[in-house]
């Protein structure tokens, strides 16, 4: 019997007093092994190097949702409705994508997530998407169907406009090196990428671990977990 493949997931950073504590939605190990894979819980990492000879041992990761990228990494001051990620993690998040992408492994970064793929290639967030003119709710798990263009997206999901859920206030701005926009929301906010130079890259903005009964939604792990098999 082959192996399953290994998918390292990076988890949030918890203050309590002078105590720092790893967080995961247990969502997100469901998905991971009803797809046939076995999620990897990836410690937070100091350094790109650190990253990259764990990540050698990875077949694929999942880059989770989580709070706001500093908006120092593209050039902005940060929004009073911004609440920054814990900046050992955003440390971390940084150089495990990086070393994701240096090693070709296939990545599903998912809200947060994309959002960081996004700014690791060079692009920038709108900070609070409610500030945009004709934006309506993305929070709170609002519903709301999503327009996919041609696309891996489109292949995994099986429709052109599937419907998803919604956990953010910032998105995807000006789009980083090597990324096509997959999918948009009805108000015109960025709701996929993925990456023309990488063999499988997928970012999407909202929770497919959240959508457990939706088959379409479950496609992504699957994708991801059969991309990483052929690692």
């Amino acid at each position: 019997m082959k192996r399953k493949p290994a998918i390292g997931i990076n988890t949030k950073l918890v203050s309590d007093g002078d105590d720092l504590y790893l967080k995961l939605d247990r969502n997100y190990i469901r998905a991971v092994e009803r797809a046939g894979g076995v999620p990897v819980v990836m410690p937070p990492f100091r350094t790109g190097s650190d990253a990259r000879a764990y990540l050698e041992r990875l077949d694929g990761v999942v880059f989770t949702g989580g709070p706001d990228l500093n908006p120092k990494r593209w050039g902005e001051p940060k929004h009073p409705k911004a609440e920054l990620l814990h900046p050992d993690r955003e440390t971390s998040d940084f150089a495990a994508l990086k070393a994701s992408l240096a090693l070709d492994l296939p990545v599903l970064a998912i809200c947060c997530g994309c959002q960081q793929l996004n700014v690791a290639l060079g692009g920038s967030l709108h900070q609070h998407v409610y500030d945009l003119p004709g934006v309506k709710a993305h929070s709170d798990g609002t519903s709301h169907e999503v327009a996919v263009d041609a696309s891996k997206t489109r292949d995994i999901l099986g429709s052109p406009r599937p419907s998803v859920n919604s956990y953010h206030h910032q998105a995807c701005n000006k789009i980083g090196r090597g990324l096509a926009v997959t999918a948009l929301s009805p108000d015109g906010l960025v709701e996929g990428v993925e990456s023309l130079r990488h063999r499988w890259v997928v970012g999407v903005q909202w929770h497919p671990e959240r959508m457990a009964d939706d088959r379409r939604q479950r496609r992504l792990f699957h994708a991801l977990v059969d991309a990483a098999r052929r690692a």
